[in-house]
């Protein structure tokens, strides 16, 4: 049995074959996901896990270099981001340029929030 980081086994499955450059989304639970992408659906109930939930979790295995969001995201959504991610690149894009986006993600993860354009793009940096 796995002892320490994330025990979502399909969440740790793509973490672990993501390469330099690749896209994962964490996403609301309205968010529209392209049927031939992978989706991982950890929604459990309205409004659990939130996306802040989620992000911390997902931080403690992958290296981000760039984070993209929607122009339409909140100042606070914004500051969550920065606080948990730090010295990154941060790109805002209008959410329909988001949407379309996630046509080229590896996977999209989907949260139970219920906070509108709680959507982020995470691009996997590098550790050396």
């Amino acid at each position: 049995m796995k002892k320490t980081g994330i025990f979502n086994s399909e969440i740790s499955r793509i973490i672990a074959k993501l390469g330099h450059k690749d896209k994962i989304a964490i996403v609301d639970l309205g968010f529209p996901i392209p049927s031939h992408v992978e989706r991982i659906d950890i929604v459990l109930d309205f409004g659990k896990p939130t996306f802040e939930e989620v992000l911390k979790v997902i931080l403690k295995e992958l290296k981000v270099e760039q984070v993209i969001l929607a122009e339409e995201s909140s100042e606070q959504f914004e500051e969550i981001l920065k606080e948990n991610i730090p010295d990154v690149e941060f790109s805002k894009i209008s959410h329909e340029e988001l949407k379309q986006l996630t046509n080229n993600v590896v996977a999209v993860i989907r949260t139970g929030d219920v906070v509108p354009y709680s959507n982020a793009i995470l691009v996997s940096g590098v550790i050396f």
